[in-house]
């Protein structure tokens, strides 16, 4: 069963309820009231009848010319003049009693206490009255005492009320017919309210099964300001986060696959290389020395450059599952120490590197940050000229390390600034291949920079040289420090 349905049929049951309950009541009160009337007219009738039973009476006495009459003639007066009423379809009967002795014809439902019997005087002194149902219908059997020549009777009279019971009755029916009309009325409109209320849990259902369909950019737009809008903004949260997440997934698998088609690529170029030119040294039995000699270079060259690409994919890997542990590093030190490291490559390049650093200290791992900073200054080797220079700059800046790395080299195109810190990416691919470069140093930076909470800023001008800036956060400053960090 569907919740509007559920809705609708719980409140109707409650609206059917409530009226029949006040019909109920309504009824009843209408019931009450008729009893009433019917029995004030019973009595005021009955009241009229004895007055002129006890009239007839005196009326008989006077006639005589007698100053009282004895029992038996005032029971004969008495019975006389109660015979000369008419009945009719109301007054259905009438009778004399006294000393619980009917005077003449018993009245049907007349009990010994409103005839007046003596040994219920004390229980039935005033009028009686009493509901039942005969032939005629209801009926309703009433006992008035009164008091004629010094002798007490009691009048008995039998009244039909079954008019007033069927007024009473058919007032009932078109009540209960108008109680139904008022239900069903309310229902056609209460289906309307409901299903217009639950209106947008339709939209919220029809989105949901979109957003499920893989149409992530879905949204809900509801204004009412209800719950149900309240739901609407959690589950445009909801299909924001997993739109996001999908994204990231798919440019996951999208790197991924890019990553591992470079790699394959970048591998088969040296292996066709090595492959080839020892074909060439095993085919042909008489190989000049000269000849030979280039051949070996050749394959030297490229086995070389197999070892750094596989060198530099193995440091990329260990740098994402290694167990980072920060210490704090002394920068000028560190960078005493890359200076150091990387000047055999520089006087081989005819390169100088202006180095220098204020004092600071960086909490971080201090081979990953050699391995850092060696990797940017190789990088702007391989891209300066003979007899340039590099220049290798720290200063603490608004807590944190801002180091400058910058060359004076070709530099990179604009549109090349977001490519290059893809894995495998090269800007000039034979000048790269050439130097020994395999398009990882940017990459492997970048995942260092990252779990350091740092981040670095690649400015260039082509034919002006390339500025990285790099900022890490200083120890003791507040920024990201994370002990046992994993990545």
């Amino acid at each position: 069963m569907k919740l509007w349905q559920k809705i609708f049929l719980g409140t109707l049951a409650l609206m059917v309820c409530c009226t029949s309950l006040l019909t109920l009541l309504f009824v009843r009160a209408s019931w009450q009231t008729v009893w009433d009337q019917q029995l004030d007219r019973a009595l005021t009738q009955q009241q009229y009848l004895a007055r002129l039973i006890k009239t007839g009476v005196v009326s008989t006495r006077l006639q005589n010319g007698l100053m009282m009459l004895d029992a038996d003639a005032a029971d004969t007066a008495a019975v006389r003049s109660a015979s000369s009423q008419l009945t009719d379809e109301y007054l259905l009967q009438l009778g004399l009693y006294r000393n619980g002795q009917a005077l003449d014809a018993p009245v049907e439902g007349c009990t010994d206490a409103m005839a007046g019997a003596e040994d219920n005087a004390e229980t039935a002194p005033g009028t009686l009255y009493e509901y039942s149902r005969g032939p005629e219908g209801a009926v309703l059997v009433c006992s008035l005492p009164f008091t004629a020549e010094q002798h007490d009777y009691r009048l008995v009279c039998r009244f039909s009320v079954q008019a007033g019971v069927d007024r009473l009755a058919g007032q009932s029916i078109r009540l209960m017919a108008v109680s139904l009309a008022v239900s069903l009325a309310g229902a056609g409109l209460l289906v309307v309210v409901v299903r217009t209320m639950l209106r947008p849990l339709h939209t919220l259902s029809r989105t949901a099964r979109r957003i499920a369909g893989g149409d992530y950019a879905q949204r809900l737009e509801l204004t009412s300001g209800d719950e149900l809008a309240g739901l609407a903004q959690d589950m445009n949260r909801l299909a924001r986060a997993v739109q996001q997440r999908v994204e990231q997934l798919e440019h996951t698998a999208e790197s991924q696959k890019t990553f591992t088609a470079n790699m394959a690529h970048e591998m088969k170029t040296p292996l066709t290389s090595i492959l080839g030119f020892a074909d060439l040294l095993q085919l042909q039995k008489q190989v000049p020395d000269e000849q030979r000699m280039r051949y070996a270079g050749i394959i030297v060259e490229e086995t070389r450059r197999l070892r750094s690409l596989s060198g530099k994919l193995m440091e990329l890997l260990a740098v994402e599952n290694r167990n980072l542990v920060l210490t704090p590093v002394d920068m000028p030190e560190l960078f005493k120490e890359v200076a150091t490291a990387i000047q055999p490559l520089l006087t081989s390049g005819q390169l100088r590197l202006e180095q220098f650093c204020q004092p600071m200290v960086v909490n971080g791992d201090r081979e990953l940050l050699k391995s850092l900073l060696y990797n940017f200054l190789d990088n702007a080797r391989k891209a300066s000229p003979a007899g340039g220079k590099l220049v290798l700059a720290g200063r603490p800046q608004n807590g944190w390390a801002e180091i400058c790395i910058r060359d004076y080299g070709r530099g990179i195109p604009a549109a090349e600034l977001d490519k290059i810190r893809q894995p495998f990416y090269m800007v000039d691919k034979s000048r790269a291949r050439k130097a020994g470069g395999a398009g990882l140093g940017l990459a492997l930076c970048e995942q260092i920079v990252r779990i350091h909470g740092g981040r670095f800023e690649v400015d260039s001008r082509v034919g002006q040289g390339t500025l990285i800036t790099l900022y890490l956060p200083l120890a003791g400053s507040g920024g990201q420090e994370a002990q046992g960090h994993e990545e």
